[in-house]
């Protein structure tokens, strides 16, 4: 396996940041490159070459990556922001140019992407789920309740609904979402599941505590009924690529509450720990195989999240 140049878009937000410090010890993969509506960041610490391009929604947007492959060749694009992932997903649109894109399956993206869509899905399909309610037509079936971008992700966008402020968010919020507040909040965990083409399937769980809306500090445990709960959506909704679910453990057991279709923003710690899902979707795109292997070592280990300070 040997890539000459790749191509990551988004590539300065945090997940694509994360990526290109994994796929820089890939020995297999000689340059990185980087494409972004932003350019204020050290491009240089991280990319052998980058461009400023216009947002996804731009009528230029595709020309502009379309112009970077002319120039720099690349055997593969790795999109890292969300909105571009719904774009390419809302089109169905798998490469650019003949380049692949490393996305993962459409029907997930699909899913995922629409927080109504994912709760009422849980409950079609007889897996423990959480109410919602349209706040455009609906009131919460109880109070306290949580009020969420139905197309959002992350906790950045969430906000707790009571008597006091449940007309504010009507009167402004009407594309939202209410939804059950889960309890205890104590016991929330973000779970990464990778899945190739072929089925097969590996998960890594964190027990988490949120900081500015991701997860700065976490555990790597093992618990069989959120493992049992992964592998059997994964079963069941057959996708492949790299997806990150997260849930709480209730009364009623594991609730899952979000699917995120696309790289977690802890995958470099996940990278670290073993669970090499970027290397994984990438070698499993080009046919290639891999061990896979999880090892339980990493039980028990914590993850912190800390800022850099970087002068350029």
């Amino acid at each position: 396996m040997h890539l000459n140049s790749v191509l990551i878009t988004g590539c300065a937000g945090d997940i694509g940041l994360g990526i290109a410090r994994i796929i820089r010890d890939l020995s297999w993969i000689e340059k990185i490159y980087g494409c972004d509506i932003n350019d204020q960041f050290p491009v240089g610490y991280f990319y052998d070459g980058f461009k400023k391009i216009p947002k996804v929604k731009d009528e230029n947007y595709l020309e502009s990556i379309a112009a970077m492959i002319n120039e720099f060749k690349f055997q593969l694009i790795i999109p890292s922001s969300e909105p571009e992932l719904r774009f390419f997903s809302r089109n169905k649109i798998t490469d650019i140019n003949g380049v692949p894109l490393l996305i993962p399956s459409f029907e997930i993206m699909n899913l995922g992407f629409d927080k109504l869509k994912t709760s009422l899905y849980l409950q079609d399909n007889s897996y423990p789920f959480p109410w919602v309610a349209e706040v455009s037509n609906s009131s919460p079936l109880e109070l306290p309740c949580i009020v969420k971008s139905r197309d959002g992700s992350g906790s950045k966008s969430i906000n707790i609904v009571h008597k006091g402020n449940l007309e504010y968010f009507k009167k402004n919020y009407p594309e939202y979402i209410f939804q059950e507040l889960l309890l205890p909040d104590s016991e929330e965990y973000t779970c990464g599941v990778f899945r190739t083409k072929s089925g097969e399937t590996r998960t890594i769980i964190f027990k988490r505590v949120l900081a500015g809306g991701r997860t700065g500090y976490a555990e790597v445990v093992k618990n069989a009924e959120i493992e049992n709960l992964l592998l059997k959506m994964a079963e069941d909704i057959k996708f492949h690529g790299s997806i990150n679910i997260q849930l709480r453990v209730t009364e009623k057991g594991p609730v899952i509450f979000e699917i995120n279709p696309r790289f977690s923003s802890t995958v470099v710690f996940r990278h670290k720990l073993g669970f090499e899902d970027v290397k994984w979707a990438i070698l499993d795109l080009f046919g290639e195989k891999d061990e896979m292997v999880v090892n339980e070592e990493y039980l028990g280990k914590k993850i912190f999240r800390a800022d850099t300070e970087i002068i350029y």
